[in-house]
């Protein structure tokens, strides 16, 4: 039978249960492997409320399901529990090439009006991401397709982020990438499988196995999230401080009933608000393909300024070659010819000199012809006046 702070009692076996300041219990899980993340091995399939983590580990019905992970500077990976179920609670980054996720933050809580929102700027370290490639992405064991981490950062820098939450019948749904995009890209007819619930965690088994082809997992009632039951579970109180800025964590709290209140308007959405998210969600899709194709044109541009110099370079080389090829010819002629070698630099440059030699000895004769020029024009100006007084005497004397 199911008792209060179911849990807790079944999360204890893998892990410890710490309070962390605040009467805030997190969990943390019992991994030796220091390379492991939660969302690392099981596999993504795609139902009706959109991308569904099917877990391969004991805990993961509970912890991929429900709550949120945060990696604190001391305790390593740690669960923050709350009461309101998704498929997977991830946020996804993407491009032409690959798919990556990483575990939403204890800042991030989703509203039916406005999808995922933050109540801290926080943003998840491009180390914590899984990436794969389209054609891997609804594999089985998708840890053997995770790309390196050396490669990490370059793809993360590559893709651009997408948060794509909204309620149907009364659930989450994480629609994360799109389910056409995938099919696409991958080349792959991916399958639909159906959700069924079911009332204990000990009649989930691996869905891949089911031959009825049904994703069962486990949705909690409301008796199941009690901490009633605490009292029963060693809980460590540890004084050490937490990166986790507890201030700005509101899961697992009433909110003035935010959440009960979305809730039930998500079970009687309208028309018009199941539009107005149809809508958003339409225009989001549209905005992240035009950013994708602004992306690839940039790196296209990028590559095309890289590889022009390297063709100038190159075609200098080879006028470059040809110039000397051309020159040790006619050495090699003058040589068997017995003649001077004559190079058309050196021609043009002493015809340049010529031109300017023969330019300032024009300048010069010019400077040296005027004066000359203006003493002649000054004795013809003084005999043509004594040309003109002797006239007049001559008329002078005649007429007397």
């Amino acid at each position: 039978k199911r008792v209060g702070g179911y849990f807790y009692t079944e999360l204890s076996p893998y892990g410890t249960w710490i309070e962390i300041g605040f009467g805030t219990p997190v969990w943390r899980p019992t991994i030796i492997r220091k390379t492991w993340s939660p969302y690392y091995n099981g596999q993504w399939i795609y139902t009706d409320y959109g991308w569904y983590w099917d877990s391969y580990e004991p805990f993961g019905a509970i912890v991929y399901h429900y709550g949120r992970w945060y990696y604190d500077d001391y305790y390593g990976w740690i669960w923050v529990p709350d009461n309101e179920w998704a498929p997977a609670w991830v946020e996804w980054r993407y491009d032409d090439d690959y798919i990556g996720w990483a575990p939403l933050s204890p800042y991030a809580l989703f509203s039916v009006s406005i999808g995922i929102h933050y109540t801290y700027d926080y943003h998840v370290p491009y180390s914590y991401w899984n990436f794969v490639r389209y054609n891997h992405f609804c594999d089985g064991n998708l840890y053997r397709y995770y790309i390196a981490p050396k490669y990490k950062y370059r793809v993360y820098h590559k893709t651009i982020i997408r948060n794509n939450y909204s309620y149907y019948n009364g659930r989450v749904r994480n629609e994360g990438i799109g389910f056409d995009r995938i099919r696409e890209r991958s080349g792959r007819s991916i399958e639909k499988r159906n959700l069924v619930t079911v009332n204990n965690l000990t009649e989930i088994s691996r869905n891949r196995n089911n031959k009825d082809r049904e994703i069962r997992t486990y949705i909690a009632k409301r008796e199941d999230l009690s901490r009633d039951g605490l009292r029963d579970i060693k809980v460590q109180r540890s004084d050490r401080k937490t990166s986790l800025d507890l201030s700005k964590v509101e899961l697992g709290r009433d909110r003035n009933g935010t959440r009960t209140i979305e809730r039930n308007d998500g079970r009687d959405m309208n028309s018009r608000d199941r539009n107005k998210i149809n809508n958003d969600t339409r225009n989001n899709d549209q905005n992240n393909e035009r950013n994708i194709q602004r992306n690839s044109n940039d790196n296209r541009i990028n590559e095309e300024r890289k590889i022009q110099p390297r063709e100038d370079v190159r075609r200098n080389s080879e006028i470059q070659k040809q110039n000397n090829d051309q020159l040790m010819k006619q050495r090699q002629e003058g040589i068997n010819n017995q003649q001077p070698v004559r190079n058309n630099n050196v021609k043009i440059q002493s015809r340049n000199e010529t031109k300017k030699i023969e330019s300032r000895n024009e300048s010069l004769n010019n400077r040296t012809q005027r004066p000359e020029m203006k003493r002649n024009d000054s004795n013809t100006r003084n005999e043509s006046r004594k040309n003109t007084k002797n006239d007049k005497q001559e008329k002078e004397r005649v007429r007397r």
